[in-house]
C-alpha cells in the first residue's frame, strides 16, 4: 500500500516543479523585458541610438585623477581578474563602511556675483546621514607655482547675497609646494559636512582659494584646457550596519 501512495505521489511532484520551472522563466522574461523599456528610454533621453561602449581607461580619464579614485580602480582591476567568489568575503557581524564620492558642482546664482564664484556646491545622496559619518575629506588640486613658495589655501562658506556677507571662512592651511610640481591636497571637512546634513538650508556650497606669495590662485576650481578631471570632490566614508555577507561593488554604473 505504501508503495502504491508513492508511486501515486511522483507525478504530483514533478507536475508541481514543472510549474515551479514556468513560473520562474516568466519572471526571468519579464525582469529583461523591463530592463530592456528603461535601456530605451534612458537612450532615447539621451538621443543615442543604442549604448556607448565605454572602456576602463575611458572612465580612468572622466574620474578626477585623485589618490583615493586611482586606488578604487586599481582594486577593481585588481578583482576583475578574479572570480565571482572571489569578489565575495565573509564579514561577521562586523560593521562595514561604504565610500562615496560627491563631485563639485556650481553654486545657486544667488550666491554668485557676476558668476563668480564657479565652484562649488556639493549635493549629498541620502545614504550621507551625520551620524553615519566615519569620515570626510575634500580633495582640492593645485596648479604649479612658478618657484617654491607657501600657499595659504582657503574654504570659505558661501551666503546668499542679499544677507549682506558673501563668504564665512571656515579653514584655512599653510601649504608648502615645489616649483613647477602639482598635487593634490586633502582638507578634513567632516565637521562642516556634519553641520550641512544637520541644518540643510546652511548648504550653498564653499569657494576655495590657494594664494601663492604673489597672490596668484592655485585652486583649481574651473577646469582650463588640459585639466579635465582636476575639479574638488569631496570623500566620505559613511558607516554600514552589520552584515553578514558584503559584495564589492563594480564601477560598471
Amino acid at each position: 500500500i505504501h508503495g502504491d501512495i508513492t508511486a501515486h505521489q511522483q507525478p504530483s511532484t514533478a507536475t508541481e516543479e514543472s510549474e515551479q520551472c514556468s513560473t520562474c522563466e516568466f519572471r526571468q522574461h519579464s525582469k529583461l523585458m523591463r530592463l530592456h523599456a528603461i535601456k530605451s528610454q534612458i537612450l532615447s533621453k539621451l538621443r543615442l541610438k543604442q549604448a556607448p561602449n565605454i572602456s576602463r581607461d575611458v572612465v580612468k580619464q572622466l574620474l578626477p585623477k585623485a589618490p583615493p579614485l586611482q586606488q578604487l580602480l586599481d582594486q577593481y582591476d585588481v578583482l576583475g581578474d578574479d572570480s565571482k567568489d572571489g569578489a565575495m568575503e565573509e564579514d561577521d557581524e562586523h560593521a562595514t563602511t561604504e565610500t562615496i564620492m560627491t563631485m563639485a558642482t556650481e553654486p545657486d546664482p544667488i550666491v554668485q556675483v557676476d558668476r563668480k564664484p564657479k565652484c562649488c556646491f556639493f549635493s549629498f545622496s541620502p545614504k550621507i546621514q551625520a551620524n553615519r559619518i566615519v569620515r570626510a575629506q575634500l580633495w582640492v588640486h593645485l596648479r604649479p607655482a612658478e618657484e617654491t613658495t607657501t600657499v595659504f589655501l582657503q574654504i570659505s562658506r558661501l551666503m546668499p547675497v542679499t544677507d549682506g556677507g558673501r563668504h564665512i571662512r571656515i579653514r584655512s592651511l599653510k601649504i608648502d609646494v615645489n616649483a613647477a610640481v602639482t598635487s593634490w591636497q586633502s582638507i578634513d571637512v567632516k565637521q562642516v559636512l556634519t553641520v550641512w546634513l544637520r541644518q540643510p538650508e546652511t548648504n550653498w556650497g564653499i569657494e576655495i582659494n590657494a594664494y601663492d606669495a604673489k597672490g596668484n590662485d592655485l585652486a583649481v576650481t574651473s577646469a582650463e584646457p588640459g585639466e579635465d578631471g582636476l575639479l574638488p570632490f569631496m570623500e566620505v566614508k559613511i558607516s554600514e550596519g552589520p552584515k553578514r555577507i558584503r559584495r564589492d561593488s563594480g564601477l560598471d554604473c
